[in-house]
């Protein structure tokens, strides 16, 4: 944060979102890894390696989520490449997910044994909720890229126009 600058409200509205969505990222990972530990296991060694895996990445993804959506609001220049490395990590993998299911689908169908069908079910509910990842992920990288924001966290000039106040430092 450049000295004397005051904190963008969409810096404040994508920190919100951000501390949001890493609670709930925590919450969701949290579950994935109990369900696939405790319950899908004993159906579908490949649906619970699923819940598993992914489960393990969610809460990671969450706790990041927290930490830069703190920063955000600190105004830690560290905290803007943070969200950005998160944000098309997420976004990528979210779409790979996507395809990956699309992929993998028509081969669980074609097999159809019950542990098939379980792992199948899994890998559709898991494509749908990645839309998420998907919206969140683009809203952080485009509101981030904006000048004032950029500004805010020292990764460019001040946006000209903008109502920055800049102090002497002696």
């Amino acid at each position: 944060m450049q000295v004397g600058t005051s904190r963008p409200t969409s810096v404040t509205g994508l920190a919100v979102l951000a501390i949001t969505l890493g609670v709930l990222s925590i919450l969701t990972g949290i579950a994935g890894v109990g369900l696939g530990a405790l319950v899908v296991g004993d159906y579908s060694s490949l649906a619970a390696t699923i819940l598993l895996t992914l489960g393990t990445i969610v809460f990671v993804f969450g706790i990041l989520e927290i930490v830069y959506g703190v920063g955000f609001l600190q105004g830690n220049g560290w905290s803007w490449t943070l969200a950005m490395v998160v944000a098309v990590v997420s976004l990528v993998s979210s779409i790979g997910l996507i395809g990956l299911t699309t992929i993998v689908a028509p081969r669980l169908t074609a097999i159809a044994g019950p542990v098939d069908t379980i792992a199948l079910a899994v890998l559709i509910i898991i494509s749908m909720i990645a839309i998420i990842p998907i919206i969140t992920s683009s809203v952080t990288i485009y509101f981030l890229t904006r000048p004032n924001v950029k500004a805010f966290f020292g990764r460019g000039p001040a946006a000209s126009g903008s109502p920055m106040k800049l102090t002497e430092v002696n």
